[in-house]
């Protein structure tokens, strides 16, 4: 059985990645769509609810007690894992990682080169992402990668996106809890 945060974790990813795709289908139900947002408010009480006990527990700064939706973003897309490792290096679509391997050139200076708008052309960010870490190529999963690209899109830089990573190896991807850039 799974610890109740992580629980409540991963059911607001999943509500608020698939479930409102879903709703806003023409063939979805009326009562489908009238469920998934029972289902949403349902959750944002029970994230609410949570977030308000833990603050308590930690005696939170006064500024995040006050921004809730810092707080519950936080909540509802870093759950705990145990044996997490975290990496930072530079973030670069795979489709680009793979030819920047196979050139045999120095990738530090070609992944320092990589830019934003390269990353997220369709044709390079639907192949998800990668880390370049130590000389380490390091791919992130689909979900990983998602968190990735909305990283990638609220960035200022134009290239050079150095991230730090935290999550675990599984299936040799990196499943991430979260995904920063580093200044």
């Amino acid at each position: 059985m799974l610890p109740k945060q992580t629980t409540v974790s991963l059911l607001a990813l999943f509500l608020l990645t698939a479930l409102p795709t879903f709703a806003s289908e023409p063939t979805a139900s009326k009562p489908a769509k009238t469920a998934v947002k029972s289902a949403v408010k349902s959750l944002d009480k029970a994230v609410d609810k949570s977030v308000a006990k833990s603050s308590e527990k930690t005696a939170a700064k006064p500024a995040a007690a006050a921004s809730g939706l810092a707080v519950k973003s936080a909540a509802v897309s870093s759950p705990a894992v145990p044996n997490s490792q975290s990496w930072t290096g530079y973030l670069v679509d795979r489709s680009c990682a793979a030819a920047i391997k196979g050139d045999n050139k120095d990738a530090m200076k070609s992944v320092k080169e990589h830019t934003k708008a390269c990353s997220l052309e369709p044709s390079c960010c639907e192949a998800g992402f990668s880390i370049y870490s130590q000389g380490q190529w390091l791919d992130l999963d689909n979900a990983s990668s998602a968190i990735a690209k909305k990283v990638m899109k609220a960035s200022t830089r134009d290239k050079a996106h150095v991230v730090k990573v935290v999550g675990i190896i599984k299936r040799g991807e990196v499943r991430a809890t979260s995904i920063a850039e580093v200044n």
